[in-house]
């Protein structure tokens, strides 16, 4: 069932042209949420302006940005916001023994640390007003983790791992914040289309001296995202599914939606838990091969 809105205020970040962020905020607009959309980029938010939706400029790696920003969601809403929804996101994919490890750090600033960043300086407003009681308005932070985050999937390590590591903060966030009338989710997304693909600078290719070079193939189709297309499953179809779930009376902890996320939700509390289904992962990338390469190799350098 889901509650009456009541002039219910939501701030959501990453909401550039094409991205879940947007299609978040086109779906609660419709729902009667008074939405504050964010971004960098002005531009990219022209189609949320056409259609109503408030939008502030918002750079969540830049702590004087966040703090602007703090300063006009509170003249603009008078100390009042009910939801924030954290959707700024970032990938790269790549075998760990190829990983650049300052590339690692840049996602995990803007997976974890962002969203750290944005959360402590809105919270004086998320509070507001709120409290513990029965029956009492209730604080909602929406943190965008995903399915990876449960996932060992070959050459995701850096995603994943910072995924893992937000799904981590929010599970300590929702037993530190109940106190003060503020529930946390982790929406856990799965598969879908958006401009997250697109909107990589550059096509990801593993080094000349890669190690896994014998299976080259196999690697780049997985760090290039093209084993997800598939099912991947259309953004405002997830964006009404969460809706529905954040808009209940007594919303979920976790919501899982987009392509294969109830698949990976039932394998997470079997297979995955076992650690049964490593041989699964690693026939994806092509480990199983890389496997049967070495053995062989092994076994002619050994003759």
């Amino acid at each position: 069932m889901q509650a009456p809105q009541n002039d219910r205020i939501a701030l959501i970040t990453g909401c550039s042209a094409g991205s879940l962020g947007e299609a978040l905020a086109f779906t609660l607009h419709e729902r009667g949420i008074r939405v504050i959309a964010a971004a960098r980029n002005a531009a990219k938010m022209e189609v949320l302006k056409a259609r109503g939706i408030e939008c502030v400029l918002m750079d969540v790696l830049d702590n004087s940005s966040i703090e602007a920003c703090v300063k006009e969601v509170t003249r603009k809403t008078n100390r009042h916001l009910d939801i924030l929804i954290n959707s700024v996101g970032g990938g790269h994919y790549m075998p760990f023994l190829d990983l650049n490890i300052s590339d690692a750090r840049k996602l995990f600033e803007i997976n974890v640390f962002s969203y750290l960043d944005v959360t402590q300086a809105f919270m004086p407003l998320l509070m507001h007003n709120k409290s513990i009681l029965p029956g009492a308005p209730k604080g909602l932070l929406v943190n965008q983790t995903s399915i990876s985050s449960v996932l060992r999937t070959p050459f995701h390590s850096a995603y994943s791992a910072s995924k893992a590591a937000m799904a981590m903060f929010s599970d300590t966030q929702r037993i530190e914040l109940e106190p003060f009338g503020v529930r946390v989710i982790d929406l856990k997304t799965g598969s879908v289309e958006s401009n997250f693909g697109p909107n990589r600078t550059n096509t990801p290719h593993i080094p000349e001296n890669s190690l896994y070079k014998p299976i080259k193939e196999k690697v780049e189709k997985v760090i290039q995202g093209t084993v997800t297309e598939s099912y991947a499953e259309d953004r405002m179809v997830w964006a009404n599914s969460v809706a529905d779930d954040l808009l209940q009376d007594s919303p979920p902890q976790q919501i899982w939606r987009g392509g294969k996320a109830g698949t990976i939700y039932y394998a997470d509390r079997t297979v995955l838990a076992s650690g049964i289904g490593d041989g699964e992962f690693q026939k994806l990338g092509g480990l199983d091969e890389l496997k049967e390469t070495m053995k062989e190799r092994v076994g002619k350098e050994r003759k």
